[in-house]
């Protein structure tokens, strides 16, 4: 069992890591765009017109990418108040029914973001002028990075040793 939590606890952070580099550079972006955005549009009085749209797509990005990280160290809105009363095995069970109801949820969001993103392959974007699919892919690609975050956090909750703060303690 230690090996398995070990093993978990590593891979969830190995993903973590790989999940955060492209944050801080779509973030990086992000910020790039909306001040040469507002530059143009405010000193130049000549704004550019793709410049919101680009923000748009790269903070929805950001968004949805960072909420595996938030998965990982369990920062989702969560009912304390209710289940902090009850014993540790209660709490356990109502964790895991908790994660099997989110589980479900994020694989319709991945499967139904796949078919959302393969319908508007042809679609172009008015501003940008690039393929909807890209924006779209955040949907699907965060679907997995959760689902990947929320296994791991399950087996290091239910295998106990280093990097399980436990379950109960988080709900």
């Amino acid at each position: 069992m230690r090996k398995l939590n070990a093993l978990a606890v590593s891979a969830s952070n190995v993903l973590e890591k790989v999940t955060a580099i492209p944050l801080i550079i779509i973030g990086g972006l992000m910020f790039g765009v909306v001040l040469v955005g507002t530059f143009w549009r405010y000193v130049l009085n000549d704004p550019i017109l793709w410049t919101e749209e680009a923000a748009r797509y790269l903070m929805i990005w950001m968004a949805l990418i960072a909420a595996s990280i938030s998965m990982k160290r369990r920062e989702h809105v969560s009912m304390n108040l209710l289940i902090n009363p009850l014993p540790a095995v209660i709490k356990r069970i109502i964790g895991t029914l908790t994660s099997l109801a989110v589980a479900f949820f994020l694989l319709v969001l991945t499967r139904e973001g796949f078919t959302m993103v393969l319908s508007a392959r042809s679609q172009i974007s008015p501003a940008l002028g690039i393929s909807m699919f890209w924006p779209l892919l955040s949907v699907p690609l965060s679907g997995i990075l959760m689902l990947a975050q929320l296994f791991l956090v399950l087996v290091i909750d239910w295998t106990g040793g280093p990097g399980s703060e436990g379950m109960e303690a988080q709900l």
